[in-house]
Order: structure tokens, then C-alpha cells, then sequence
């Protein structure tokens, strides 16, 4: 085998030396440095254990180690190839010794003297007898002799410090190159195996510490448990005192009236631990049908509890809890109904007249809308009854009402129907701007379509047009499609020719009740009749026509004349002597839309007269009942007695 070459076949290792070698060649044979000496240094003659202890040139002691790869100097920065010194055939021969022995290094390696150095001794499997350098070794994995022998020819390796250097003055195995992150020997079967790292006392003690539940050695202090006692002992007769004063306090007894007498009952005591403690004896009441039959004596409710005046539900009473101060009364039992089926069923709403026995104008008050309600079947009886409202019914309230201007306004109204006409309308427009006073003109549908521009003067003069229906029909003699039909005409003609809505209407005649009102299908608001018939139909003399404007008028009133159906001669003629002498009295000329606007008791969309049915009401079909009969019946003969077959 070449001295060039490992002797566990490491090519590379021989490389290393031959370059070596060569670097040395030009005139020295031995390389020496100031922290050790080199492969090839040269020594005295004898024994190289007998030169252990031998200082060098700078004052440190070593020996020569036997194993390959073993150091220098322990301050040598470089390591030592091979055996450090002598001759060749003395290098073979200490290897071959160290060989038998077991272990790749059985010799004694240097290092420098100091604290921090330990004696380490390395046994014959290669194993230390003696712990690692606390911090540095510790957790290092450890090869076995046998990996030893095959990483013996690898540089040894060490961490940051002295790099280089084996404890001082132990025996050491040397760290061969397959200890974990190096290389292992080519020549030897791979790499090495792996030891589990060696425990250390210090190690063991910080274990120790630690399982014992306290701080590691020189980490921290222990925490005693013995002197935590006296204040585990208080906190636990604190909270035993917090619990008994708890249960005392919500067991403690509280001051009541008890159906009118003071008792003393434990605090939070329900309804049956109340009559309990008072010895009460309330009778049960009874099992009733759905319609209220009485079916079993004695299953109903057991007692009946009102608090502070209040009756409590059942679902109140099983709640309650007594508190002080309370006023409690326990009386008998009252009547359960039997468990019962439901059905929900809807409910149309019903038309009902109201208000004055007379008036100048009926209008909606409220608009109808449907409701619902609970149909009960019992189960035990099988009887039927009506439950519980679930959405209450709104019926359609008709209201007869006159006219009455807030703060004693002098208010009047002139009202012109029948037209429009091609000769009279336009000679009443012309009075009307004399005075700078408005009128209202009840229109017929199809005179309004015969007229279309007459109309629009109307509007144009600053006066109103209302529905006068369609054709003059009598509308308490029309069935529904009918009556709905003249309404629905009217209106229309009036926006399309007019420019306006309107949903206020004079019935012809005055005939309207609440059969009419049934059959109109919600599409009129207000009716609008009079309190002044001036009779011009019966032409009966201008005079007689003022006469009969006149006489009785009051703030509110509506005076009756017409434009269109006749001869209307005598009516343009009386005129002006109406509206002077009323000016004359301090009245005020209105619309009837103003006038109506003057009562702040008449809705505000009934006085726009233009109010039409909100989203969601559902016109009745049937009348509420007979006894508004007899309203609806004065009012119409009313309306009769005051001229109106003409009109």
C-alpha cells in the first residue's frame, strides 16, 4: 500500500498528500508551523509515547498519535495527515497495533492546557468513558467502534473555538469524517452508522428538574406548593361562604297580599306553591266546546291569578314567580276550551250608509277592504264557530254630510248642470268674469263630446266640471254594469276634453242610494246635491228664480240653476242679482271642490274630488244590514221634494 493512500482506500486522502508533498518539495523535508507540526515533521528518535509530555518551541505539550487522522497540537489550525512522525515502517507498525486493539485511534491525542479542556479516554470499543463538553458534544451523533474503524482515514471536525483540538490530557477515539454531516471512507461500505447521542449529567439534571415540575439547574426558580396552601384553603372557604349566602338569600321569605290579606311566602314561589302554602282551595273550571257548550265539569284551568288588577294567561300564571310587594289573587278556575281544528277564512267586506240624516254631499269616509278570521271545528264535539280575527274587515262607510266651512266662513257655491250648452254656458262664463267669481257645471258625457271647446273654456275661465253621468239616466234604475258604464263614460269625456279628473258626481234627479252606491263599483267618491233649487226648469220668472236662491241660504250652501236642457233665458237674467246680493251679505263665491275644502272634517282626498280606491280594497257586495235604511230612504226623498224630477 502507497503512504500516499488511506489505508481503508481512500483515493482522495492520498491525493491530499501527494499535493502535499510536492508543495513541500524545494529543499526542506519537515513543514513547521507555529500551532503544531506536520505530517512529516520530524522527531527524536525512540518511542513516540515517550514523547508526550515534550514542550515544543512554543511551550505546549502533546503527543503523537497512533490513529490515522489524528492531530498534532490541539492549537494546530490544520489537521495532521497520517501518524505524526516517525518513520514510515514506525507509522505501519502503530497502525497495525491500533488495528488489533479494535479502534481506529487508541492513542493520546494534545491539546492546549486550559480551563476549558476536559480529559476525555477512549475505551477499546471506541466508546468515551467520560462525558462530552456540556453544549458541544451533547447532542452530536455518536459512531460505534466498528463505523470508527471505517471512518478512521476521514478528517476529524470540530464546531467554532478550537477546532482542531481533543480534550487535554485524556484518550480519545478519533472523530472520524463519517460523524453526521461528513463524508465516510469510499474504500469501507458506505456511510456510517449512526449512534443515538450520549445524556450527559447535565443533561440528566435539567431532565430531572423539569419532571420534578420545577426549573432547570441555573434556569429560573422552583415554585414551592407548600406555600400556596393557606391561600388555596382561603379561596375555598370563600366560595363554600359565596354558595351557603347564595342559597340563603334565594331561600329567604318576602311580604305579600294575598287576595287583599299580607302573607309571608318564600321568595320566587309559583302560583301552585303560593295556594300550597296558603292551604287555598280554588274550584276548577270547566271543558267547554268551540261554540262554549259545557262538555266535562272540572277540567278547565285550576285557579285563576291576577296580579296588581292584571288577570294572568295560563301561559303568565305557570311563569309568575313571586316577588316582594306583589298583590296576588288566586280565585277559581275559569272554562278551556276544547283542542279544536283551524281554518282561515276570508271575510269580503259590506257596505253601510252613516252620518247626517241629511246632507249636501254623501261621500266614501272609508274605503272597504277584506279581512280574515278563524274557523274553528272542536275535535272532541265536532262543532263549528267562528275564532279569532286575524285581519280585521274594513266595510265601505257611506256618510251623509253637509257642508260646514271651518271659522264661520261665508261660503256659497253656484252650480250650473246639463250642459254644456252652445248659447247659455258661455253667457254664464261671461257674468262669472264680470264678478271674478267660479262656478261648478255638472257636464254630460255626451254633451261634453258634442262641445268639446265650450268645456275647455270652462276650465279656461278658472271654474270647475264635475260628472253629471253620461246621458241624464236615472241611476237608481240601472243595474251595475250600467250605472258603472254612465260613470266610467262621464269621467273620461271629461279628462279627454276637459283636461281634468274628476271622481265627484251630481246624480241626475238627486236619485242615489245605497243600492246605487252598492251597484257603482267604487268609481265615484262623492255625490254632490244641493240646498238651493232655484226651479228655473219650471221657468217661473227671474224674480222667482233670485226668490228661490235665496231664501234660507247659510254659509255652506249649494244653489242649483242649469245651463243646458232648455230654455235658460230667465236663469241669465236673475244672475247677477244673486251673486250682488249675497256679495252684498259678505259672501264668498267657491267651487265646490273649495267649499268642501273648507271642512277639515271631509277627508282631504274626498275634497280633491278626484279620489279614486287605494290598492288592495275590494268593493263590497252586500249591503251590512236594514237599519241604514231608513237614512239612505230620507235622503232620497230628500232630494226629491226639492225639485229634482227635472233635474
Amino acid at each position: 500500500m502507497s503512504y500516499d493512500q488511506n489505508p481503508y482506500g481512500d483515493q482522495r486522502r492520498g491525493d491530499d498528500r501527494r499535493r502535499a508533498r510536492d508543495s513541500r518539495a524545494g529543499g526542506y523535508d519537515s513543514y513547521q508551523r507555529a500551532g503544531g507540526e506536520g505530517y512529516r515533521g520530524q522527531r527524536p528518535a525512540g518511542d513516540y509515547r515517550s514523547q508526550r509530555s515534550s514542550p515544543d518551541a512554543y511551550g505546549r505539550t502533546g503527543s503523537y498519535g497512533a490513529g490515522a487522522g489524528s492531530r498534532g497540537y490541539a492549537g494546530d489550525p490544520r489537521p495532521s495527515r497520517g501518524y505524526a512522525g516517525g518513520s514510515r515502517s514506525s507509522r505501519e507498525d502503530a497502525y497495525a497495533r491500533d488495528r488489533r486493539a479494535g479502534g481506529h485511534s487508541s492513542g493520546v491525542t494534545s491539546s492546549r492546557t486550559g480551563d476549558s479542556s476536559r480529559r476525555r479516554v477512549a475505551s477499546r470499543d471506541g466508546r468515551s468513558t467520560a462525558p462530552r463538553q456540556p453544549g458541544r458534544y451533547q447532542d452530536a451523533p455518536q459512531l460505534g467502534g466498528g463505523d470508527r474503524r471505517r471512518a478512521s482515514g476521514s478528517y476529524a471536525r470540530q464546531g467554532a473555538g478550537n477546532r482542531y483540538s481533543t480534550p487535554a490530557g485524556g484518550r480519545s477515539s478519533s472523530r472520524g469524517r463519517g460523524q453526521a454531516g461528513r463524508r465516510s471512507a469510499s474504500g469501507r461500505g458506505g456511510a456510517p452508522k449512526i449512534g443515538m447521542p450520549r445524556l450527559t449529567t447535565s443533561a440528566f439534571s435539567a431532565h430531572s428538574a423539569h419532571s420534578r415540575g420545577g426549573m432547570p439547574a441555573g434556569g429560573g426558580r422552583r415554585v414551592d406548593f407548600a406555600g400556596a396552601r393557606p391561600a388555596i384553603i382561603g379561596i375555598a372557604c370563600v366560595a363554600i361562604f359565596a354558595i351557603v349566602g347564595i342559597l340563603l338569600w334565594s331561600n329567604r321569605k318576602v311580604d305579600i297580599k294575598l287576595n287583599g290579606e299580607d302573607f309571608s311566602v318564600r321568595v320566587n314561589s309559583t302560583c301552585e306553591q303560593v295556594i300550597s302554602a296558603a292551604e287555598l282551595s280554588p274550584k276548577a273550571g270547566n271543558l267547554v266546546s268551540v261554540s262554549g257548550k259545557n262538555l266535562e265539569d272540572g277540567a278547565g284551568y285550576a285557579f285563576t291569578a291576577t296580579l296588581g288588577g292584571n288577570e294572568l294567561s295560563s301561559e303568565d300564571a305557570a311563569a309568575y314567580r313571586v316577588a316582594g310587594g306583589d298583590e296576588l289573587e288566586i280565585a277559581d278556575g275559569g272554562d278551556r276550551m276544547e283542542d279544536y281544528d283551524v281554518q282561515v277564512m276570508q271575510e269580503s267586506p259590506k257596505l253601510e250608509m252613516g252620518g247626517d240624516a241629511w246632507g249636501n254631499i254623501t261621500y266614501i269616509s272609508q274605503w272597504p277592504k277584506p279581512g280574515s278570521y278563524e274557523m274553528r271545528t272542536g275535535k272532541r264535539s265536532g262543532e263549528t264557530a267562528r275564532g279569532d280575527t286575524l285581519e280585521e274587515t274594513q266595510n265601505a262607510i257611506i256618510t251623509v254630510h253637509q257642508i260646514v266651512p271651518d271659522d264661520g266662513k261665508k261660503l256659497v257655491a253656484l252650480t250650473f248642470d246639463d250642459g254644456p250648452a252652445e248659447k247659455y254656458t258661455e253667457a254664464y262664463l261671461d257674468i262669472l268674469d264680470k264678478y271674478n267669481i267660479h262656478a261648478t257645471f255638472y257636464n254630460l258625457g255626451q254633451n261634453i263630446e258634442a262641445y268639446p271647446d265650450i268645456a275647455k273654456k270652462v276650465i279656461d275661465q278658472g271654474s270647475e266640471i264635475q260628472s253629471h253621468t253620461y246621458q241624464h239616466a236615472q241611476l237608481t234604475k240601472l243595474d251595475a254594469s250600467a250605472l258603472q258604464n254612465e260613470f266610467s263614460s262621464a269621467f273620461q269625456d271629461i279628462k279627454d276634453n276637459a283636461g281634468t279628473d274628476t271622481t265627484a258626481f251630481r246624480p241626475p234627479y238627486g236619485d242615489f242610494n245605497e243600492n246605487a252606491w252598492l251597484n257603482s263599483g267604487g268609481l265615484a267618491s262623492v255625490s254632490v246635491l244641493w240646498n238651493q233649487d232655484s226651479l228655473d226648469w219650471k221657468r217661473p220668472g227671474a224674480d222667482a228664480i233670485v226668490q228661490n236662491s235665496l231664501k234660507g241660504i247659510t254659509s255652506g250652501s249649494i244653489i242649483l240653476m242649469h245651463d243646458g236642457g232648455g230654455n235658460r233665458d230667465q236663469d241669465v237674467e236673475a244672475l247677477p242679482t244673486i251673486i250682488e246680493t249675497l256679495q252684498g251679505e259678505g259672501y264668498e263665491f267657491v267651487t265646490v271642490t273649495e267649499l268642501m275644502k273648507s271642512d277639515s272634517s271631509i277627508p282631504e282626498d274626498i275634497a280633491s274630488g278626484n279620489a279614486t280606491m287605494p290598492e288592495g280594497c275590494v268593493w263590497p257586495t252586500e249591503i251590512k244590514g236594514d237599519d241604514d235604511n231608513a237614512t239612505a230612504a230620507a235622503t232620497t226623498a230628500a232630494a226629491s221634494g226639492d225639485g229634482s224630477g227635472e233635474d
